[in-house]
């Protein structure tokens, strides 16, 4: 991504020293027309524009200043945009749903920390993506964006989209590893939900005064077109805490065979009493100046006690042409298929339990 920067110098009267600073805006501006339908007994269809089909639309700032000695003061504030309606997303203030603010509001909701980095790593404070996120959106061709060929497992999942913690977590504690560290890389996350010591459960004595406390952990390893990372989270709830775990790997080819990137993902989760299971491949394949992109998800649910597993299976293949290195063109189909009494749907549609959900997708996206 290509952004506009703005370069500041900053003269300090103090020994005559000169600190640099820089202040960078930055954004995505994406939407697509999107048709989607069901299938079987109250099925629906529906055309609609769409925001984020390849990338999600935000807003963004961030800047950093030079303080001496390979250390550096950083901020970075970030909000989505839902470009065809004009409106945004909203924050959430706890990492609970009673945190959710409305629907709509223009909000920093995708990232605001401040943070202080050096040869020791990156502390971070604020609202920051989760560790488990990661391994989500980076080992998917179609990442986490709104589109219909974005990850399966992320949009039906208990810790996924839905989550107060499925994608970022509020009033954080981050800390990453250094750059330099041989291809080794990692971060750990502590987040509190700000519950009071005496706070309970509506109508009950049940403590809850650690929900929305969420701990998390990734570390992995790149050299060459190898890439692979584990990562883990769990968020508290007095309801049955929500866990999450996954591993994500990627290989890219050299030239020989054309580039070929190939992903893949196994992840777990728990919300209760309640377990799931996933499972993703894809591949990335480069073609002039555009690119061919693929993806097989599966993601089965596991009630406890309960006689069926609902699975539901998604198969994506789209084309990004890049006009620019900061515009495309882009199209996808995706097809799910349910079972076990899964009723999944692309977004708009509704589908029968058993039956299937598909739909294509066409639109532009511009980074600036």
């Amino acid at each position: 991504m290509k952004n506009y920067l703005i370069a500041l110098a900053a003269a300090s009267t103090a020994g005559g020293a000169l600190a640099q600073s820089s202040l960078t805006l930055f954004g995505v501006v994406d939407a697509a027309v999107t048709y989607t339908k069901g299938s079987g007994n109250g099925s629906a269809s529906k055309t609609q524009l769409t925001n984020s089909g390849n990338m999600f639309s935000r807003l963004g700032f961030r800047g950093t200043e030079d303080l001496g000695g390979g250390y550096s003061a950083n901020f970075w504030l970030e909000m989505g945009l839902q470009n065809d309606s004009g409106t945004g997303f909203p924050s959430n203030a706890n990492n609970q749903a009673s945190g959710n603010g409305p629907a709509g509001v223009l909000s920093f909701n995708r990232r605001s920390t401040v943070s202080l980095a050096g040869l020791f790593g990156e502390v971070r404070l604020g609202r920051d993506y989760v560790p488990a996120f990661w391994n989500t959106a980076i080992f998917d061709p179609f990442g986490t964006g709104g589109g219909i060929g974005a990850n399966q497992i992320y949009f039906s999942g208990l810790g996924g989209l839905v989550a107060p913690t499925g994608t970022r977590a509020s009033n954080s504690i981050g800390y990453l590893l250094p750059a330099n560290l041989g291809g080794f890389y990692g971060q750990v996350m502590y987040a509190m939900g700000e519950n009071d010591s005496s706070s309970v459960l509506p109508g009950t004595k049940v403590s809850n005064r650690h929900d929305g406390d969420h701990t998390g952990a990734r570390f992995g390893y790149q050299s060459g077109g190898l890439n692979i990372a584990l990562a883990t989270g769990r968020t508290r709830y007095a309801s049955g805490d929500l866990r999450v775990t996954n591993l994500g790997a990627s290989y890219t080819f050299d030239a020989a065979l054309m580039n070929l990137k190939l992903t893949s993902e196994l992840y777990k989760e728990s919300k209760g009493s309640t377990d799931a299971k996933g499972a993703l491949i894809g591949l990335q394949l480069p073609i002039g100046p555009g690119e061919i992109k693929a993806s097989y998800a599966r993601y089965r649910l596991e009630p406890a006690g309960a006689a069926l597993k609902p699975t539901s299976s998604k198969l994506a293949i789209g084309y990004v042409h890049n006009l620019s290195k900061r515009t495309a063109l882009y199209a996808t189909i995706a097809r799910i298929s349910n079972s076990n009494g899964a009723s999944q749907a692309l977004s708009g549609a509704i589908t029968a339990p058993n039956r299937a959900s598909s739909g294509t997708e066409f639109g532009m996206r511009h980074m600036f």
